[in-house]
């Protein structure tokens, strides 16, 4: 019942999501909600396909198949390496909420190369050569190209920001985008080495590697005016997760409209309580 409301309460808020989905009985409403906001984001996906052996595989527009889903979900090599149902899964609190990040709690830190190395490329040459350079109050960065195109407009929403409070600019400092090189401390590719991530004055910001403060206090203290001016346009923050990055911000838009859905799901079923609650008492005065 629950993923049926789901499904219904998409089709009424999100439009063209009709056009996004595959037939209801091969698709629950969550990966109903995946599709429309991968599509949403990344023009390239075209459609979402099971084979034979029961996996699904999202389709590009040039054929090419990137895994989704497995049939029988089990561990997996790396843990942060994942399918892109996986990435999706850890639902990403938009601001101003900042829950608490207990070990295992970090939405978005789990990624699918797969998908990354698909939309932007395998290697350093061929993302360099979709690279664009946008502007951060006046300093230049260096970003896949809808990434570039995002940052673009969270520079006007923080040039705003700052005029209103000029001390946010000590955190504004761009330490670097793009960068082909591996996690700090790990094996697998950054998400920088793809375009997608960018640094803010990371000498105020720090990684969770580089501290021994198990949450840092910033988490809840970095200014709610900056990370919201980058979820606006797509971005999530490195604050929220257990292994925090103080400074990143990286460029996920599937995760911005998947949270943004539900959160209005949310407070339409809310609304939905207070009118029935609201009506229930009405009906059974005499």
């Amino acid at each position: 019942m629950r993923c049926c409301l789901l499904l219904c309460c998409l089709l009424c808020c999100a439009p063209g999501m009709a056009r996004a989905l595959p037939p209801a009985s091969d698709a629950p409403a969550e990966d109903a909600l995946n599709l429309y906001c991968l599509r949403l984001s990344y023009p390239a996906v075209s459609a979402l396909e099971r084979d034979e052996d029961g996996a699904q595989w999202l389709v590009l527009s040039d054929g090419r198949r990137v895994l989704y889903s497995r049939e029988r979900a089990g561990l997996q090599a790396d843990p942060w390496d994942v399918d892109v149902r996986s990435s999706m899964a850890d639902l990403y609190p938009l601001e101003p909420e900042r829950p608490p990040t207990p070990a295992g709690v970090a939405p978005g830190r789990r990624r699918s190369h797969t998908l990354l190395s698909a939309l932007y490329g395998v290697d350093a040459g061929e993302v360099g050569r979709g690279l664009r350079t946008a502007l951060l109050l006046g300093q230049p960065v260096r970003m896949a190209q809808a990434a570039a195109l995002a940052l673009q407009k969270v520079e006007t929403l923080l040039a705003e920001a700052v005029r209103a409070e000029p001390g946010l600019r000590d955190l504004l400092k761009s330490d670097g985008g793009f960068l082909w090189r591996r996690v700090a401390g790990e094996r697998r590719l950054s998400p920088h080495a793809y375009g997608v991530a960018l640094d803010l004055s990371a000498r105020r910001a720090p990684y969770w590697r580089w501290s021994s403060l198990r949450p840092h206090p910033m988490q809840q203290s970095y200014p709610s005016a900056i990370v919201a001016a980058f979820e606006a346009q797509g971005f999530i923050w490195g604050g929220k997760w257990h292994e925090y990055d103080l400074m990143h911000f990286e460029y996920r838009p599937e995760l911005i409209c998947k949270a943004r859905i539900l959160r209005e799901l949310e407070k339409m079923n809310a609304a939905g309580l207070k009118t029935g609650g609201a009506m229930g008492e009405k009906e059974a005065r005499p």
